[in-house]
């Protein structure tokens, strides 16, 4: 299975304080109606079913092959890579997306091995990720009857921003670049390396360069998709390990200032559920 900042497995978890806290319930019920685990696969299979569609386009002389169902090709492949995948298209050829996606879509299907992502897969989960939600809201606002045939949730819209606050582990691939959603909770982690970054830039040395002088520099297959490396396939593998019970019974508490020791799960959701009542907010006033 493929590891996630929390388990993409588990859909009823009961936050300890949602029955004190009339928000956080609100909140961990609408959590309580997601997929997860639907989400990210769905992502990856409508990734991959386009990709494949629009190699197989290519290959055929930039003809639609006569076994094709898709009834609409781009006239411009590289404009609809661009578009499609904004994130992965910035970094990775089309073939070396396709080749990850396959690679993601196996280790969904493992449940007996936990597979560890690189900074190479984190955009393109992103991008397909974002797609299905995108997808899948329309049909839950203007035919929800075809939402079913998808089923990310419970019959409600799939919130993106906050999925990847809480699935994502970090968005390094996004240094020096902006997102168009908030992502509030790992924007102070981007914030603060990119002001690392400015300041070692002050004494003259160039971003790229920069990026490797930080205190807390990033790992060496972060670096490489940063600086745009030649991509050598052996990066866009995953790392295995066996299956030894759930990953995520291991993790520590932490003593949050007001609600005293939480586990690491329900101190996230928390932060989480204050990020999210801030973009509603925000969305109501404007």
């Amino acid at each position: 299975m493929l590891i996630f900042a929390k388990d993409i497995g588990q859909r009823d978890h009961h936050h300890e304080l949602e029955d004190k806290l009339p928000e956080l319930k609100q909140y961990m019920e609408y959590q309580r109606k997601l997929f997860p685990y639907t989400v990210v696969r769905a992502g990856l299979d409508l990734a991959y079913k386009e990709t494949d569609d629009i190699m197989n386009f290519i290959d055929n002389d930039y003809q639609p092959p006569a076994d094709s169902s898709r009834q609409e090709y781009p006239a411009d492949v590289k404009q609809w890579y661009t578009n499609r995948f904004p994130w992965t298209s910035a970094f990775l050829k089309m073939e070396d997306m396709h080749f990850i996606l396959v690679t993601l879509v196996k280790a969904m299907d493992s449940f007996r091995t936990h597979e560890s992502a690189s900074a190479y897969h984190w955009p393109v989960l992103y991008d397909s990720v974002h797609n299905i939600i995108q997808v899948y809201n329309s049909l839950i606002r203007d035919d929800p009857g075809n939402s079913r045939d998808i089923h990310l949730s419970n019959a409600v819209e799939v919130n993106f921003d906050d999925f990847i606050n809480n699935y994502w582990f970090d968005l390094d691939f996004m240094v020096f670049s902006q997102a168009d959603y908030p992502h509030a909770r790992h924007q102070e982690r981007k914030n603060s390396m990119e002001e690392s970054i400015k300041e070692v830039m002050a004494e003259g040395m160039e971003p790229l360069t920069a990026l490797e002088k930080l205190d807390n520099p990033l790992d060496e297959i972060t670096l490489k998709l940063l600086r745009r490396d030649p991509v050598e396939t052996r990066f866009l593998e995953l790392k295995s390990s066996p299956e030894t019970g759930n990953k995520f019974d291991e993790m520590e508490y932490v003593e949050d200032p007001q609600h005293g020791r939480l586990s690491f799960i329900d101190a996230e959701y928390l932060i989480n559920c204050g990020h999210a009542n801030v973009m509603l907010d925000s969305l109501s006033k404007g």
